[in-house]
């Protein structure tokens, strides 16, 4: 019953913080070019700040196996939603398949999913979960990016300058080596991470401000997205570490990164590609609000199976 309070209060601790965000952006005063500026510090400051902090905060306490593991589950959990994706929306229009097949494969685990690891697991987990960001931005930045551009070719440059490789590189070597960085540097590294949750949670806020309350019961594929996205891909990747026995950090902080609802990238990538933007909005909408009821769900059946393995 702890568990459940726990896991429970953190999601509700973000849906206020997601209901401000709705708040502000029906008044007017957080406005789209707004939203769109504190996305993009979001990506490009915040997230390669948080990979940093983590690691200087664990204290070296994974080894080098470790790390690797949970770079390998990481990529397990989004080949699957892959493979979700691929055989669903075969009968929608190519730019609607796009949107929802992109959505399906991508959670929020680093603006929804970084802060309940943060807030159940503690930080070994979000060690843990920088590594799912990386493989996240990689598959991302490749074939999502593909997937969103039309085919557009995809460059070295692309791949590995992303925050979430731009973090590792930073951050790895300081924390295999032991170093710490001077507090000079390290107090605005923990600050610009402290953001994260506030300012995500704001911009999900500000989407699900966006979309049409009719909107969100007619389209009926937003919803078989969203059941592939919260429940499917997650239950099966759940079922795939029961197999492979991962240890109860790790396997736990994976789950919830998996369980997470669709990624922020999803609109992102339509507005710059010319995709049904729309559309993006409806099913970052539609699943943040849903995953109020699967995150939890995921969580607590995750450490029941951590009590059963171990």
């Amino acid at each position: 019953m702890e568990a459940i309070l726990t896991v429970v209060t953190k999601v509700l601790v973000m849906l206020i913080m997601i209901a401000v965000g709705y708040f502000i952006t029906k008044k007017g005063m957080l406005t789209d070019r707004g939203a769109a500026e504190i996305t993009a510090l979001l990506i490009w400051i915040v997230t390669p700040c948080l990979i940093v902090d983590s690691l200087l905060g664990s204290g070296g306490s994974l080894q080098a196996y470790e790390l690797l593991l949970a770079v390998g589950i990481s990529a397990l959990a989004i080949f699957l939603s892959i493979g979700v994706s691929l055989v669903s929306f075969r009968k929608e229009p190519p730019e609607r398949r796009k949107v929802l097949r992109f959505a399906t494969i991508f959670s929020n685990a680093g603006f929804m999913g970084i802060p309940l690891v943060q807030g159940i697991v503690g930080e070994k987990g979000v060690v843990y979960g920088s590594f799912f960001i990386a493989v996240f931005n990689v598959i991302c930045w490749t074939y999502g990016y593909r997937m969103m551009s039309g085919g557009a070719k995809v460059s070295l440059r692309t791949v590995l300058l992303n925050p979430g490789i731009i973090g590792l590189a930073v951050g790895l070597p300081l924390y295999f080596l032991g170093l710490q960085l001077p507090a000079v540097l390290a107090e605005p590294v923990g600050f610009f991470s402290d953001l994260n949750t506030p300012l995500a949670m704001l911009i999900i806020g500000s989407y699900i401000a966006k979309v049409d309350l009719h909107s969100f019961v007619s389209d009926m594929a937003v919803y078989q997205m969203a059941a592939l996205r919260l429940i499917v891909a997650p239950a099966l990747f759940l079922a795939c570490l029961l197999l492979l026995r991962p240890e109860p950090v790790l396997l736990v902080t994976s789950v919830i990164q998996a369980s997470a609802p669709v990624a922020a990238n999803t609109v992102l990538f339509a507005v710059q590609y010319g995709g049904d933007s729309q559309l993006a909005s409806k099913t970052v909408a539609v699943s943040t609000v849903l995953s109020i009821l699967t995150i939890p769900l995921f969580t607590i059946l995750a450490q029941l199976a951590c009590q059963f393995l171990f």
